[in-house]
């Protein structure tokens, strides 16, 4: 029985580990939000291990069942914090960029040269973004066009407001475009920092709510450790009872975290959008 166990978690660990070489060399999108075969692949692998260590260690069935589905579940909190990590570096390197681009425009240069001055020495996070515009200004020659195509798949509310400031200015124009942009970069700043006060402060219920859901199954794996504990949870009685419990515990987790939110505007990217691109939609 125990080779059957270790040949199936051997299983689930291929299936983790073998889709991650196979697809190593294909670079893929941050901002895709589509589960695609290797992520489901990871997944069943994940769950199947964690499904088949907690069958060996607890002996279980219906914990080795939940475990599973937690650890099935974990390559996608990974790419979810993942990708929160990659917002909140573009979020924070935003003020910085519009500060060189008021910079650049307040020394005489067009939007078109300020944008390409932020692309080549901008903050990192950036680079690409502007050197995106840049590149498809050059092709269409259309820069609110460019700014549409760039910002808009980038599904950030930030993104948005730059798009928005950005395609104004280059559709008006005037000797105020650099203090707007200033001004602007100034808005971001503290937006940003009032976000961070926020997080830092609200930071506990997260905490709060990881320590909730964890301790009572902390204490079914102890119980589950002693035969008379292992065999009460065997039967159709202790099932339900471990599977109302992960019920309650997925609740009370999502409530707690819910309360914890931030929560983000609402995006509304066509305020730059100009007349003939509304007509076209």
């Amino acid at each position: 029985m125990r080779v059957f166990w270790a040949l199936l978690l051997g299983a689930g660990m291929l299936l983790a580990v073998g889709p991650r070489a196979a697809g190593g060399a294909r670079r893929r999108s941050e901002s895709t939000k589509h589960f695609d075969l290797r992520h489901l692949a990871i997944s069943l692998g994940a769950g199947v291990s964690g499904a088949a260590i907690a069958l060996v260690i607890v002996g279980v069935p219906m914990v080795a069942l939940l475990a599973g589905a937690l650890s099935g579940s974990v390559p996608t909190w990974v790419r979810k914090a993942s990708r929160n990590r990659l917002l909140e570096s573009t979020r924070s390197a935003w003020p910085e960029a519009i500060e060189m681009l008021a910079g650049a425009v307040r020394a005489g240069e067009t939007l078109v040269a300020a944008i390409s001055v932020v692309a080549n020495r901008g903050p990192e996070a950036l680079r690409r973004v502007f050197g995106a515009v840049v590149a498809d200004q050059r092709v269409s020659g259309d820069l609110q066009g460019a700014l549409n195509r760039v910002l808009i798949p980038l599904a950030d509310t930030t993104a948005d407001q730059v798009l928005a400031t950005l395609g104004l200015i280059h559709r008006v124009g005037g000797r105020e475009a650099g203090r707007v942009l200033r001004t602007f970069a100034g808005f971001l700043r503290d937006d940003l920092a009032l976000r961070r006060e926020v997080q830092a402060r609200q930071s506990w219920t997260k905490v709060a709510a990881r320590v909730a859901i964890a301790s009572p199954w902390l204490v079914v794996v102890l119980v589950s450790a002693r035969p008379e504990g292992r065999a009460a949870y065997s039967t159709g009685g202790g099932a339900v009872m471990l599977l109302v419990g992960a019920v309650v515990t997925i609740v009370g987790y999502r409530v707690m975290v819910m309360t914890g939110r931030i929560a983000e505007p609402r995006r509304n990217v066509n305020i730059s959008l100009p007349a003939e691109s509304l007509v076209a939609q």
